[in-house]
């Protein structure tokens, strides 16, 4: 079992009291940045999977009894031109209660029973997803229905799709501030330790210790008191995150895709500040090192 107490007979100074906080603090801002790269990459796995080789046909609705058989003659001239060609896998035509449910969240429940007319939609999905493929349906299905509209999802989704990975990197980007931030308050705590145990330090070299050994030293006390504000930051996180989830499991939306932090995010969680607390040791020790021989 390996022995984290400090042989040096270091008392409290002002700079080590304040690890504690500072690494919570930063363990509770990591925990949040690795949770929204964790949660935008969630997003995009979602939007890709339901754009990729999918398309849909609009075709206008019917304004009167006469045009509603005409509506159904496009929608079968539209079907028997999509499964003409070879690259279509399959074709399906939305019936009314599938397009209400998915214009309830924006047009609420009872949009069955108002008069907006609406559009029929044909979902098509694609043996092959490249833009001509998209073109040279376009062009057929305008051949046999002029007034159909294309609606090809890449086109819109594209940005959106550019907008959330900005956001993944932005989340990126502040956790690694975060571990940047850490390694820097640990130097400068460290150091002023040194500064205030300087005259202990130099008996210990009096009586033959190295300096890797008062390293060690520095690194088990410092260890322990990042990993006591670990502790907290974690707690405090991961609160938050069931916070969050709390209240966004009521939120409907057809839009977004279901977005749900997996077991392996919650199980691999504690080690963000596990991490934390050995990239503080690692940091005092080292910082220690470099102190001490610039000073002899």
């Amino acid at each position: 079992m390996i022995d984290l107490r400090s042989e040096l007979p270091l008392g409290g100074d002002s700079a080590t009291a304040y690890i504690p906080w500072l690494v919570a603090i930063m363990v509770f801002l990591g925990t949040l940045a690795v949770s929204g790269v964790n949660t935008f990459d969630s997003i995009l796995q979602g939007w890709s999977r339901s754009m990729t080789g999918t398309l849909t046909v609009q075709i206008p609705s019917a304004a009167s009894e006469t045009s509603l058989s005409e509506t159904t003659a496009q929608i079968e001239r539209v079907v028997r031109a999509l499964n003409a060609t070879q690259i279509v896998d399959s074709v399906t035509v939305l019936s009314k209660s599938e397009l209400n449910n998915l214009l309830a969240p924006w047009l609420g429940d009872d949009i069955g029973d108002s008069d907006i007319p609406l559009p029929t939609l044909i979902d098509v999905t694609l043996t092959d997803e490249a833009p001509q493929t998209v073109e040279k349906l376009r062009t057929a299905i305008a051949e046999v229905v002029p007034n159909a509209v294309v609606d090809d999802h890449r086109r819109w989704f594209g940005h959106l799709i550019e907008l959330t990975e900005g956001f993944r990197l932005l989340a990126l980007c502040v956790a690694c501030v975060v571990a940047i931030a850490l390694a820097l308050t640990v130097v400068y705590a460290t150091r002023a330790s040194l500064a205030e145990f300087k005259d202990i330090i130099a008996v210990f070299h009096f009586i033959g210790a190295q300096d890797m050994y008062v390293a060690t030293q520095f690194a088990k006390r410092t260890f322990l008191a990042a990993f006591k504000g670990s502790i907290g930051g974690f707690a405090s996180g991961t609160v938050t995150l069931l916070l969050i989830r709390w209240l966004a499991q009521n939120v409907e939306s057809g839009f977004l895709p279901d977005v749900s932090l997996g077991l392996s995010f919650w199980l691999t969680l504690p080690f963000i500040g596990i991490l934390a607390a050995l990239l503080a040791m690692v940091t005092a020790y080292i910082t220690v090192l470099g102190t001490l021989r610039t000073m002899m």
